[in-house]
């Protein structure tokens, strides 16, 4: 056994609970991912098991300490490389060692690792970030560099378990087939929470994690997803059929009533006629009255237990296969040309970010559908922003057509107020719609009552990416065009998919940047620019 989970439950500081009874084990050598809706709680049980948070409840036994691959690197922005991989001291000691006035001190952090300085410079050569050195700063590198490094650790510390939360996010493609390479090969134990369907693939084995625990699927992600869709079309159909039988039930109850007062008032006047007297009558009634209240009774008790199997199959459906988002099309007509950039250039700290050896131009037009594509560091999320105005050119112009309406879908969706609550985002659009019309609107996009307090925040990426296309629809104005800039890595499948249904069906301008070949395909690209500066 390579590792054992028992009992796990995580409690929020504000008493929210995120799971409870957590159990699973791995073998030696298994691939496996853990899967589940955003929020369900992955990315905190990856950090349990890595030792880097404590549970609530429960244990977790390992063989070897883990070795994790994080989703999110922000805490690691003001920390040189080094130090983001745990080496800086070990680094610094063989330094002093070589230079030849090493200490006692340093030679015990070292721990006889005299190899290290070349572990390091194979493992960044092998992910293709030789030119990056430890003493970089993080907050300078990409998200896919970032990534890189932390992969070059495995290689590096040569863990027996290693633990991936999204590892493909901020991948370019040659990052990502350096990726697949690994997963073929390693005999590490290794699990991987990602929404990477290529990835998912490559992995044998299949936890789904939800409310109810942890379900065990020994298989790679498309037979899991053919036995999950397979149990989904007939829950459906046994939720038609309860629905169905409801009905029946509620009208047959109905007539059932109706036929008893109908009884008991013909009853009352055929007495009346026969001058019963009026304590015979009394007690007829009384016992009239006690058929019907014990007859409507147990048809209560028969609907109410036909509406909790109905509520109990709908929980069991995921929601998210049937909706569709529809957030208005741009009142832009014929070809209108909306970005121009002739000749740009932009440096950051005296390094060119873009067009060191050639100027970039670009045109965007109306209606245009665009993917943007190039290596991890080209700039690509810098370009964006020089389009949206956040940055301005080093050198060269760019122009935007006036009064121009941009939504810009970022990874983190920064178009969110993190510091407002669910139904703060709706207020905060200065809407005219009235407090009941907001509410229905976020329960129509699954933000049930007991979410609208909740801090933006404290939200999983999904159900960020759906308050944002919420937010959108209160703001009544469709945008002229959608930039997304990877909005698909912090959500899960079911949230990529109602995204890419999304943008596929909108009808304006849009760019976008992903690496996920699946998504590109799905939202529908026409036209595809590379930066490069070759």
């Amino acid at each position: 056994m390579s590792l054992q989970v028992q009992d796990l439950s995580f409690v929020h500081s504000n008493k929210d609970i995120l799971f409870q009874n957590i159990s699973f084990s791995i073998l030696a050598k298994d691939k496996c991912a853990i899967v589940g809706n955003n929020g369900v709680g992955k990315s905190t049980l990856l950090k349990i098991i890595a030792g880097k948070i404590s549970p609530t409840t429960g244990r977790v036994f390992c063989d070897d300490e883990p070795y994790m691959i994080p989703q999110h690197f922000e805490q690691f922005d003001d920390m040189t490389v080094s130090q983001a991989l745990g080496l800086a001291e070990k680094l610094k000691a063989l330094s002093s060692i070589l230079e030849g006035c090493g200490t006692e001190e340093d030679y015990e952090v070292l721990n006889d690792h005299w190899d290290l300085q070349q572990r390091l410079e194979e493992a960044f050569a092998h992910w293709q970030i030789g030119y990056i050195s430890p003493d970089m700063l993080m907050g300078n590198l990409s998200g896919g560099e970032k990534t890189k490094v932390f992969l070059s650790g495995i290689y590096i510390y040569q863990p027996s378990i290693v633990l991936m939360d999204e590892p493909s996010n901020h991948l370019d493609t040659k990052g990502r087939n350096l990726l697949y390479e690994y997963i073929t090969h390693t005999n590490c134990t290794t699990i991987v929470v990602s929404h990477d369907r290529t990835l998912l693939n490559m992995l044998s084995v299949i936890y789904e994690m939800s409310s109810n625990g942890m379900q065990f699927y020994p298989m790679n992600y498309d037979e899991y997803r053919e036995v999950i869709d397979t149990e989904n079309a007939a829950k459906t159909q046994r939720l038609e059929n309860q629905q169905k039988e409801f009905a029946k039930a509620e009208k047959s109850a109905r007539k059932t009533m109706e036929r008893q007062q109908k009884h008991s008032s013909r009853g009352e006047k055929h007495s009346a006629k026969k001058c019963v007297a009026r304590i015979s009558m009394g007690n007829l009634r009384d016992k009239s009255e006690t058929t019907t209240s014990l007859l409507n009774k147990a048809q209560q008790e028969k609907l109410e237990t036909m509406k909790r199997e109905i509520h109990e199959i709908r929980s069991c459906i995921n929601e998210y296969t049937s909706m569709k988002i529809n957030v208005g099309n741009s009142l832009l007509s014929g070809r209108k040309r909306l970005v121009e950039a002739n000749n740009i250039t932009f440096k950051y700290d005296n390094r060119y970010i873009i067009g060191e050896k050639h100027p970039f131009n670009l045109s965007i037009f109306s209606g245009e559908r665009i993917r943007l594509q190039g290596d991890n560091g080209c700039g690509k999320s810098t370009l964006l922003k020089l389009i949206t105005g956040d940055l301005q050119p080093t050198s060269g112009e760019i122009f935007r057509s006036q009064s121009l309406n941009i939504l810009y879908l970022d990874q983190e969706y920064s178009c969110l107020d993190n510091e407002l609550s669910v139904y703060g985002q709706l207020e905060s659009c200065n809407s005219k719609k009235p407090e009941h019309e907001l509410k229905t609107l976020l329960n129509r996009f699954l933000f049930t009552s007991s979410t609208w307090d909740k801090k933006t925040e404290n939200l999983s990426g999904g159900e960020k990416m759906k308050l944002a296309l919420c937010r959108l629809l209160v703001s009544e104005d469709a945008p002229d065009m959608i930039i997304a800039d990877e909005p698909t890595n912090n959500i899960d499948i079911s949230s990529m998919n109602i995204l890419a249904l999304t943008l596929r069906d909108y009808k304006g301008t849009l760019l976008v940047v992903s690496h996920d070949e699946q998504f590109i395909s799905d939202v529908v690209i026409e036209k595809t620019i590379t930066i490069s500066d070759k």
